[in-house]
């Protein structure tokens, strides 16, 4: 091809894409969904027509970043984060401009092709006339280079995973979606994101009789009973228990501490010690109803931590007790 040649077709693409793309730029302020959407179909309009000239030889990576960026703004848009798609967007008509002035410059360069033997060096099938890393195995469908990197192995590279160290979907650009209560449910699907709950309740907890599900303890409608004195759990209570460790199985990775509280009755030393027994009694009951003992922590307070004045009887006997809290994963701050 000719240099007068040349300098007409550059002169060609340039003036089919300057006003698609400064569409672009006009619209980069634009917020609303529908206003970023129009940007983005020119962007891939003008992506279309880059590759009709060659572009996925020319300018393949910024080809390839442009889509990427579209589509991750694509489900941001349909998620409604229009904040987040914007970014894409803007990073994608970059990338297509790159594509634009690269391409002009292949136009430049180009040069009537030398007939070749068909070799190829890195014996990755694609031979070297048409291998972009002829040295590096690669599929074809990547023009012969290695794919992305993806450390995580979820199917998301690196280089577009918002969490490229833990395993997540697709649609949630490689993270795992939250699940603020840690019953397994995720939030978007959780009906009670703050409350722990079972799959089957739809992530909410089973309404019982004698128990409350919190979204930071168990709370219950009656006292643990002991025996006076001793760590020793009376019957009357052990349906009371039986509910507790429901509600535990139903969201096997709460983790819980099992509190011992006392009145002020007594050597302080000796009721610290009984409330600790008194914990680890309860905790060993709702594990044999099938609690995984990790989800467990036996702690007791002695009398440090009253409810009520210890100066009447009704004040005492609700200092003797039993409480269930929830324990916070580390960094995870739960709503209030």
């Amino acid at each position: 091809m000719s240099g007068r040649a040349r300098g007409s077709a550059a002169a060609r693409i340039a003036r089919a894409w300057a006003g698609p793309i400064a569409l672009c730029a006009a619209l980069s302020g634009c917020a609303t969904g529908s206003a970023l959407r129009e940007r983005a179909r020119a962007i891939d309009q003008e992506l279309s027509e880059a590759r009709k000239q060659n572009a996925v030889r020319c300018a393949p990576r910024e080809l390839a970043a442009a889509e990427s960026n579209l589509r991750f703004a694509s489900l941001e848009l349909d998620q409604g984060d229009s904040s987040r798609a914007s970014e894409h967007i803007a990073i994608a008509g970059s990338n297509a401009q790159s594509v634009v002035a690269q391409i002009k410059e292949c136009l430049k360069l180009r040069v009537t092709p030398v007939t070749v033997g068909l070799k190829d060096t890195d014996g990755d099938g694609v031979p070297d006339l048409d291998d972009l890393c002829p040295d590096v195995p690669g599929p074809p469908s990547n023009l012969g280079c290695p794919l992305a990197v993806d450390t995580d192995g979820d199917g998301v590279a690196d280089d577009i995973d918002h969490c490229p160290a833990v395993p997540g979907p697709r649609e949630n650009f490689g993270c795992p979606w939250p699940d603020r209560d840690g019953d397994g449910v995720p939030d978007k699907d959780d009906l009670c994101p703050d409350e722990p709950g079972p799959p089957e309740n739809q992530g909410c907890p089973r309404i019982q009789t004698l128990v409350i599900v919190r979204r930071d303890r168990i709370e219950l409608r009656q006292q643990v009973h002991f025996a006076p004195t001793k760590s020793r759990i009376l019957k009357d209570s052990y349906e009371l228990l039986r509910q507790v460790a429901g509600a535990m199985m139903d969201a096997p990775a709460v983790k819980i501490r099992v509190e011992g509280h006392t009145d002020n009755v007594g050597n302080r030393a000796s009721n610290l010690k009984l409330s600790q027994r008194r914990a680890e009694a309860v905790k060993k009951f709702l594990v044999g109803q099938g609690v995984l003992p990790r989800q467990l922590v036996a702690v007791g307070y002695g009398s440090k931590r009253p409810l009520a004045s210890n100066r009447t009887r009704t004040g005492k006997a609700a200092n003797r007790r039993v409480e269930f809290r929830m324990i916070e994963k580390k960094g995870v701050k739960r709503k209030r």
